[in-house]
């Protein structure tokens, strides 16, 4: 694409028109603005632009040529070389980025997942919270936005209302009432980019620096980033069988002193614990309950997986129980339909409607509008239950031969958790090897796995531990991931043997 060059030049100066516009693009060049390989405007084009002769401008290009910083191609145009940003300028930016990095709280956002080695092929990768993308309805998804832009107003193509769509908030009211025994009316239900941005919000409005957030452990790292952005303190709580551990948070609460506040939030992932896949029992549900009306608390409720249950009933939402006012309900279609959708929701009581809409209008003023019309369309018309429906039954059988080929290739060696739903297992291996290693091996046969030890803050397991994820892999490839998976174990336990 050619650039566009702002270049300003002054003709009462004694300086030459041609150098003038020879140091500019130079310091463009060597600043960074103009890149390699960026084409420049026609020479009679940036001409009429500055209003000089052409040959100002090809005395300036043919300049900056024969210094090796352009290349000019007859019939092709002009171009910035290769090699025209010299080393020593790329060197200052990075040191610039340095002291910048150094004076802010900055997070490192970087996948923590696993090490990446992008000169490897992956052929299997167990990655978890991705849908299967070969059976998202896009033909009816297409149907849903074609329809809902043939009807398009101008108020849905303006500024819509903050809190999203009512049709769309309609259609998620009936939905939590039908499958998740949430009695929620619309007005309750905010639209958000995804559910990160309902939990950056709740962030924001409920945490002071040193306040504290009670965790489950363990949790998703990037959950803790979000609040650690906020100031919080995280309290991990340990996870077991019943899910979260009410009766330890207040033995791990920190006293309020200087520097340190309330615990004013618990997150919890009840339905499905991210990423033990454990369900918190009824006793622990209504102790929490009681916890957070007595300390006035309030609880973050991530029904994270809920809509995919392979064994038993399914569970209602915790926000079910709720009597007292003290759960938001938050949820997302991201693994239902597509991440690249990023539609979410958070369920709010009354009182906490108007701050928390407060912060969305000054932090994104609305979500995408269309894409919530069609959504409410593709609610409306069934294809959404169509498409959980099926989902359900394929990724059922999807767990089934992953839990298969774990037990054939690591037999006694291996222990598994969160089978009953979701998309992954978490997987611990008896293995003299740590998990980075055999994830390190396990790369070069073309298999991705995921360490979990960073999601555990205290309660770290003794063996290496995987969070598995199988939502978007074959049954043949799950079968044949695991066989080199198993094999790539063996021989980093190998290894230790021979070092020990």
């Amino acid at each position: 694409m050619v650039q566009e060059l702002l270049i300003n030049i002054n003709k009462t100066m004694n300086i030459p028109l041609n150098r003038q516009i020879y140091d500019q693009i130079r310091k463009a060049i060597l600043s960074g603005t103009l890149h390699k390989g960026d084409i420049l405007p026609p020479s009679r084009q940036l001409a009429e632009q500055l209003e000089v002769s052409r040959s100002v401008i090809i005395q300036a290009y043919e300049q900056l040529q024969a210094e090796g910083y352009l290349i000019m191609r007859k019939g092709s145009g002009t171009f910035v070389a290769d090699n025209a940003v010299l080393h020593i300028t790329q060197s200052k930016h990075e040191l610039n980025r340095m002291k910048v990095d150094s004076s802010l709280n900055l997070i490192d956002c970087s996948s923590k997942e696993t090490t990446r080695n992008d000169q490897l092929s992956v052929l299997y990768d167990f990655r978890h919270g991705v849908p299967a993308w070969d059976v998202v309805p896009m033909d009816q998804w297409q149907k849903s936005l074609i329809r809902t832009c043939r009807k398009a107003t101008p108020e849905l193509l303006g500024y819509g209302p903050v809190e999203g769509s009512l049709a769309l908030r309609k259609e998620i009211a009936r939905l939590l009432r039908a499958c998740r025994s949430i009695p929620v009316q619309p007005e309750q239900i905010v639209i958000t980019t995804g559910a990160t941005q309902a939990l950056d919000i709740l962030a924001r409005l409920f945490i002071k620096p040193g306040d504290q957030v009670i965790v489950e452990d363990p949790a998703h790292s990037f959950l803790r980033d979000i609040f650690h952005f906020s100031g919080a303190k995280m309290v991990p709580v340990p996870v077991d069988k019943q899910g979260l551990q009410v009766d330890q948070i207040n033995n791990l609460v920190m006293p309020q002193q200087q520097g340190t506040g309330p615990a004013k939030l618990v997150y919890v992932t009840p339905s499905h614990q991210f990423p033990t896949g454990v369900t918190l029992s009824l006793e622990r549900r209504l102790e929490l309950l009681e916890w957070a009306e007595r300390e006035g608390a309030y609880i973050v409720e991530d029904d994270y997986d809920s809509e995919y249950r392979y064994v038993g009933k399914k569970v209602s939402a915790l926000a079910g129980l709720d009597v007292s006012g003290r759960i938001v309900y938050v949820g997302s279609f991201s693994k239902i339909l597509f991440p690249a959708l990023r539609i979410g929701y958070a369920v709010l009581p009354h009182a906490l409607l108007k701050p928390f809409l407060s912060i969305k209008q000054i932090t994104d003023r609305m979500t995408p509008s269309i894409e919530q019309e069609a959504l409410a369309d593709f609610i409306r018309n069934g294809q959404y239950a169509k498409h959980v429906n099926h989902m359900g039954k394929m990724y059922a059988a999807k767990r089934s031969a992953l839990i298969l080929a774990l037990e054939r290739e690591f037999g006694e060696k291996v222990r598994y958790f969160g089978d009953q739903a979701g998309l992954h297992l978490l997987i611990e291996i008896d293995s003299s090897a740590s998990e980075e290693t055999i994830a390190a091996r396990a790369l070069h046969y073309g298999v991705r796995v995921y360490p979990a030890g960073g999601y555990f803050a205290g309660n770290k397991r003794d063996n290496p531990t995987f969070v598995l994820g199988y939502s978007n892999l074959s049954e043949e490839q799950i079968d044949m991931g695991i066989r080199c998976f198993a094999q790539a174990e063996i021989e980093c336990a190998s290894r230790e043997v021979i070092t020990v």
